[in-house]
């Protein structure tokens, strides 16, 4: 780093004046760094050192111009500095080459290199993923500042760092933008549909999730990332025509959901709120009794059995609601305090984020469902992204450490490791906030659950009451059973067929549960 005095000479050959502590003027002739033939020479030396692919010893002299100054101030600085971003890039330092990109960021449009840095900033958030400010950083550009060849990726990325921000109808102007032929063209169709959502306006949001349903079925070449997003686009189509209260059409869609879906679970689920809604209490009753078969027996999903009693409560059978919510707090009570448990003792995020990152790694004594939320919560994307992050920044320092070249014992080298060292930190300390914010969050709806259980089962004892008390009023009420329409729950696409206690893949999200009301008039 240079030093103080370095630093007030640089200013002295800017200015061309100096005064010095005692007040005494002193003037020299102004010299730019850009008429030092040394430096110059310099830069000429790293150039071919880069060009013959020699890119140690190019950004070791790259180096030694950039940290004369804290700010590029000559043509040749500001050269220097963006060649070494682009060397470190080179040398598989990501990290180091975005701290050294940043600072033609940093000074705008008036860096002469700063609509060149724009191509690198696309190729650093392909290998960087889930580097916190770098959509912040290509917010400072427009599509128009970079290359042609980048323009769709640089607006879709554009479009997601703007609604991150919150500023959802800018992010609309660059999603639109991004071209069929992009390898962003899915995530950007559903990020629009999502932005119609976040602004409440649900027919251009319909519109972009069949824009994209439509794109992906005349497609020829299904990618992954394609079939995820058109899955994700029908299981969102479903939500906001749920959200309308066009209940008939919502479930056309979680319909198509299909098993080998991974939405299909929350799909199923949802599909019974939405046949609840509609009071086919046979068919959500149906989908929640495939939820509580063997195969799903670890999932996470504790709003299901309250559901299922709110079912069975609306029927008015005491009975089942009582068995059904004294299952659910059976289970989740203890989990609910397990999760609690953790969160409470390590009340440092980075320690709390070492200790889920060992869990991944080691066979550790947990509940089958405690390890399941865990596993959920490394699958949380922005968690997965910051954990992906903190693993790149431990490969480069990996990468700096195991060299056995002189460059590894570099000032550059050394000044790398330090900041990446000091990223890596903050990343770390960021990863175990989010993950205690995601099962804090867990508690808090296992918390409401099991008051809403609660005050089921204080409904439950309350009808109870009104019915003993109406027996012995000897007022006439007569507690009988009513039932409407067929005895089981049929349709004209499905024949009864007694469930036997076996499960069978192929039936699963066909049951029809037969449910009698219990009613009285």
């Amino acid at each position: 780093m240079p030093t103080f005095t370095n630093r007030l000479l640089s200013c002295c050959l800017v200015l061309g004046t100096c005064t010095s502590a005692l007040g005494q003027d002193m003037t020299f002739a102004p010299v730019s760094v850009e008429d030092d033939k040394e430096t110059k020479a310099e830069l000429q030396e790293a150039l071919k050192a880069y060009k013959r692919r020699d890119f140690l010893r190019s950004s070791l002299i790259l180096y030694r111009v950039v940290s004369r100054n804290d700010v590029a101030i000559s043509p040749i600085e500001q050269k220097a500095e963006y060649t070494l971003g682009k060397t470190l890039y080179r040398l598989g330092l990501y990290q180091a080459s975005l701290g050294y990109f940043d600072r033609v960021i940093q000074v705008g449009p008036e860096h002469r290199y700063f609509k060149a840095t724009c191509k690198w900033l696309y190729y650093l958030s392909r290998k960087i993923l889930g580097e916190p400010n770098l959509l912040d950083k290509i917010t400072r550009y427009r599509p128009d500042d970079c290359p042609e060849e980048f323009r769709s990726e640089m607006s879709f990325l554009l479009g997601q760092g703007l609604y991150k921000k919150g500023k959802i109808k800018d992010g609309l102007n660059y999603l639109k933008g991004v071209k069929q032929g992009s390898r962003y063209f899915p995530k950007a169709k559903f990020l629009e549909g999502l932005s119609h959502v976040r602004l409440d306006d649900p027919k251009p949001a319909v519109a972009s999730f069949k824009d994209l349903m439509r794109f992906t079925v005349q497609s020829n070449n299904l990618t992954e990332d394609l079939k995820y997003f058109y899955q994700l686009s029908i299981l969102s189509m479903a939500r906001v025509f749920f959200s309308t209260n066009q209940f008939p059409t919502s479930v056309k869609y979680y319909d198509q959901v299909g098993l080998d879906s991974p939405f299909w679970l929350e799909a199923l689920f949802e599909a019974s709120w939405t046949f609840f809604r509609m009071n086919n209490h046979p068919k959500a009753l149906g989908h929640l009794h495939t939820l509580s078969s063997p195969f799903f027996r670890d999932e996470y999903m504790p709003e299901a059995p309250i559901l299922k009693a709110v079912i069975f409560y609306a029927n008015c059978n005491y009975e089942k609601t009582r068995e059904t919510i004294s299952d659910f707090r059976l289970v989740y009570e203890p989990l609910r305090d397990e999760i609690k448990g953790y969160i409470d003792n390590m009340p440092d995020p980075t320690e709390f984020y070492k200790f889920i990152l060992k869990l991944q790694d080691t066979e550790t004594a947990l509940s089958p469902r405690v390890e399941q939320i865990l596993s959920a919560a490394f699958r949380d994307k922005e968690l997965k992204r910051i954990n992906a992050y903190i693993k790149e920044l431990d490969r480069e320092l990996k990468l700096i450490r195991d060299s056995r070249s002189s460059w590894s014992k570099s000032q550059l080298a050394e000044s790398i490791i330090q900041e990446t060292e000091l990223v890596k930190s903050m990343a770390v300390g960021d990863a175990g906030k989010i993950a205690k914010e995601r099962l804090s969050r867990v508690v808090k709806e296992l918390d409401e659950l099991i008051n809403q259980s609660i005050k089921i089962e204080f409904e439950v004892a309350t009808a109870e009451k009104g019915i003993l008390e109406n027996r012995l009023n000897s007022s006439g009420f007569k507690n009988k059973v009513r039932a409407s329409g067929n005895i089981y729950a049929t349709d004209d696409e499905h024949i009864y067929w007694p469930f036997t206690g076996e499960y069978w893949r192929d039936e699963l999200g066909y049951y029809l549960y037969t449910i009698k009301s219990k009613c009285s008039r």
